[in-house]
């Protein structure tokens, strides 16, 4: 059978109220116009009233029903007034960049690539004409004027032939004359007029036979006979120069230096050939199409990011609308802080609780929101983590630090971590700080990171927590280490707010979005690894001593 509803007559009642509450006043005055104003306090008034009504056990079902289905619809209409208005602006500025026609993007590909753009003049004037760089060099090196050439030249005064010429003719020059002197009878210290005149002076009847015998040796070194000694080396030598300044000829096609010239052309061609954009096979019109090719796939690897950050983009903004409309927002962040820290107690073996709605040790006393107790495998079983997490402007570090010190004392706890929200935490406040054995942070739910500055904090506390129960000697060394560890956390964490700075410009900046956010996750990775390697240590030594 279907229920009835149940008809109530209208009636008003006109209220004339002074609100003193700082809190109800903020959210009464992000209305600007009297009738959205006065239509959100009618509707907190009636959801006041509930709440009462509620709470007295007086509640209707069917009234419930109908500001449920009120509340829906108001909220479905908010949230598509809002996901149109953030599709039109990323719409409109994502256009200006990568639109076709008049993106910025494609007309400066389109200049650095066409073919009169700025890539090919470059290429074509060091590379492609008769005057580019590379043929001005070779023709300084290897042309009509250049020293190689002018060395090589056997028509030269200076060049290799001419002083090949010159060297040997004086030197034969110099060793005919010095010969010459030694055999000639003109000159009485030469050889040949000692010779005569021991052999005189010693026996007088061989003076013939000696006549003929020098006679016979002048005749030897004679240039005037053909087949003299002299004459037959002065021919070898003439010889050897006429195959010299023949290998040196460039009027013989066989000669060394018309090979050389031979290969310089050959090379020169090569070089002119894979150096042109005229020919489609030569390696620069490769390398060409090579990076045309790259350029492309980047662009498309570009704009499929772009996709992918545009719907992260429009989740999270919804998300982050809905969560600001709802008047239970504070909340919503407890829940979502929780369920981070209930995962990560899960996965290291560690207990959890909710207590937030609970009293503690201390009479009347709800302070501390949730409570990981360390698992009986680490090294510390048994000892107690307190959270509390706040999203509320009202809270500043020194009242962070105080309601941190009663959370400890009401729920037992040894450890302390406080987690602001970042739409309400101080201007001034680090991603990650600690004092003593309390550890302040700041977490944005909304933030790409999945609550990885809350799990960083979570192993820190472990950290600290062991710390507390075993203060040996023989831990001290690595205790030092998880402070060194907790000190290069800090230090790291300083870079999550660029990566949120970088996300608001996407198309600027994606891949350095991408490079900081996968250095950053490697090093808490390791910084990570490093601490429960330490508190493994700790464990191992704490079953060792007992």
């Amino acid at each position: 059978m279907e229920p009835t509803l149940r008809v109530v007559p209208q009636k008003s009642l006109k209220l004339c109220l002074e609100i003193s509450d700082a809190e109800v006043i903020a959210e009464i005055e992000k209305h600007p116009d009297d009738s959205s104003r006065e239509k959100y306090a009618l509707s907190a008034l009636r959801l006041g009233v509930l709440a009462l009504r509620q709470a007295a056990g007086e509640l209707d079902a069917t009234t419930i029903r109908n500001a449920a289905q009120t509340m829906l619809t108001d909220l479905g209409q908010m949230l598509s007034h809002g996901a149109a208005d953030l599709t039109s602006e990323l719409s409109s500025a994502l256009r200006q960049y990568f639109d076709p026609t008049t993106g910025a993007l494609p007309q400066r590909i389109d200049s650095l690539l066409r073919n009169d753009g700025e890539l090919d003049r470059a290429l074509r004037t060091h590379l492609a004409s008769e005057n580019s760089t590379i043929a001005q060099t070779l023709s300084a090196h290897f042309g009509e004027g250049s020293a190689i050439r002018k060395l090589l030249s056997p028509t030269e005064a200076s060049g290799l032939k001419a002083q090949i010429e010159n060297v040997l003719g004086t030197y034969l020059r110099e060793q005919r004359e010095q010969i010459l002197q030694e055999f000639s009878l003109d000159h009485k210290n030469s050889a040949l007029s000692r010779l005569v005149e021991e052999l005189t002076s010693s026996n007088g009847e061989l003076k013939n036979d000696i006549e003929n015998k020098v006679r016979t040796l002048v005749n030897e070194f004679s240039l005037d006979k053909p087949d003299s000694a002299l004459s037959r080396l002065v021919g070898r030598v003439e010889s050897a120069q006429k195959a010299i300044a023949s290998e040196f000829s460039a009027d013989n096609e066989n000669s060394a230096i018309t090979r050389l010239s031979r290969m310089l052309h050959e090379t020169s061609r090569q070089i002119d050939q894979n150096l042109t954009l005229d020919n489609d096979g030569s390696a620069l019109s490769r390398l060409k199409r090579e990076l045309l090719s790259t350029i492309q796939t980047l662009v498309i690897a570009n704009n499929d990011f772009q996709s992918e950050v545009r719907a992260t983009l429009a989740a999270l903004q919804a998300r982050k609308e809905e969560a600001n409309r709802s008047t239970m927002h504070g909340h919503a962040f407890e829940d979502q802080v929780g369920f981070v820290v209930a995962t990560e107690a899960q996965r290291l073996n560690d207990l959890y609780e909710a207590v937030g709605t609970s009293t503690g040790i201390i009479k009347n006393c709800k302070t501390g929101d949730f409570v990981s107790s360390l698992g009986p495998d680490s090294a510390a079983p048994g000892t107690r983590i307190v959270w509390e997490a706040k999203e509320d402007q009202s809270y500043d570090l020194k009242r962070a630090l105080a309601e941190l010190a009663l959370a400890r004392k009401n729920r037992q706890a040894q450890i302390g971590v406080f987690v602001f929200s970042s739409k309400t935490a101080p201007e001034a406040l680090q991603p990650f700080a600690r004092y003593g054995n309390d550890i302040v942070i700041r977490y944005d739910p909304d933030n790409v990171d999945g609550g990885l500055i809350v799990r960083v904090a979570y192993s820190v506390a472990r950290a600290l927590a062991i710390r507390e129960n075993h203060e040996t000697i023989e831990s001290e060394q690595a205790l030092r280490v998880i402070e060194a560890v907790a000190v290069a956390i800090e230090k790291q964490l300083d870079h999550l707010d660029q990566i949120k700075t970088w996300a608001d410009t996407v198309r600027n900046n994606g891949e350095k979005i991408a490079d900081r956010a996968a250095r950053l996750r490697t090093d808490l990775a390791k910084e990570i690894e490093a601490l429960e390697f330490q508190v493994n240590g700790l464990k191992n030594t704490a079953a060792r001593a007992a």
